[in-house]
């Protein structure tokens, strides 16, 4: 990567943005062995719009139960430590987004739909990591979001270009404008918060997961959520016509043509009931 210019002001360390303080203390505690729904309880009831949201998105379809989720202790042990964990931060960084005031409403549902698929495209393969699936879904354009925070008059000429010009990707625009791209940027946002390290290398090569050498598994699953939402024309980016059987990260996966139109559904349908919940 070129160090000068734009990136030298948006790699420094110490210039790239830090972890919602809610999601950050919710992190460490569940990273905890010894921690306790009660634990929890404490952290996520200092903000009540993520408590709000924890208890909304327990109750939805997707974590259905047998009885109504009523407190943040309950939905802690009725749904699950990783579960809560992806619900907190998918929480906080809804509220990331809105803080540095981008075009939100498109980043923001793509973001949510990556990683929707990828937790269901995970459990279609029973892959044992679906909540690191949904959380590197939902990061894999943190990138994009520093850019609109460090360099807003490119990052829209970039959109611009890209929504202009079919066929024309971010990662083209970026490189071409910048020297790096989105992908780079969001890796080294994603190591300063201290995620696992599957997760940094699947954001940082969700465009190229056949680089992928920690978990690439995680990486492709993340590569095909996102070509998932180019499909389903959520985003900037709308492709219906792309083949996903043709993709290189569904040969990677092993999935077949009968396999994505199935999935294919299901996403579009949980998507479709569930995206207000995030918001």
């Amino acid at each position: 990567m070129n160090p000068s210019g734009a990136q030298s002001i948006v790699l420094t360390a110490q210039d790239l943005p830090a972890m919602p303080h809610i999601a950050q203390q919710a992190m460490q505690r569940l990273s905890d062995p010894d921690a306790s729904a009660r634990d929890l309880h404490k952290i996520i009831s200092k903000d009540q719009a993520i408590a709000a949201r924890v208890l909304r998105i327990a109750n939805s379809a997707c974590y259905a139960r047998r009885r109504a989720i009523l407190t943040i202790t309950d939905a802690v042990v009725t749904v699950g430590f990783n579960t809560i964990k992806s619900i907190v931060i998918s929480s906080a960084l809804y509220d990331f987004f809105k803080t540095f005031g981008l075009a939100e409403k498109l980043m923001w549902e793509h973001s949510l739909g990556c990683a929707l698929t990828s937790r269901m495209i995970a459990q279609m393969l029973k892959f044992s990591k679906t909540e690191e699936a949904f959380l590197a879904g939902l990061l894999h354009d943190v990138g994009k979001v520093v850019f609109y925070m460090k360099i807003p008059k490119k990052m829209l000429l970039i959109v611009q270009e890209v929504y202009h010009n079919p066929g024309l990707t971010f990662l083209e625009m970026e490189q071409r404008l910048l020297g790096f791209n989105h992908a780079q940027l969001g890796q080294l946002v994603a190591r300063k918060w201290n995620f696992a390290e599957e997760i940094v290398e699947a954001i940082g090569k969700h465009h190229r997961p056949e680089k992928a050498c920690v978990l690439p598994a995680l990486s492709y699953i993340v590569n095909l959520g996102n070509a998932f939402c180019h499909k389903m024309e959520i985003g900037f980016i709308k492709n219906p016509d792309l083949e996903l059987h043709e993709l290189k990260s569904a040969k990677a996966l092993k999935l077949h043509k009968e396999d994505l139109d199935e999935l294919l559904e299901r996403v579009q349908a949980a998507y479709n009931s569930e995206k207000e919940m995030f918001l």
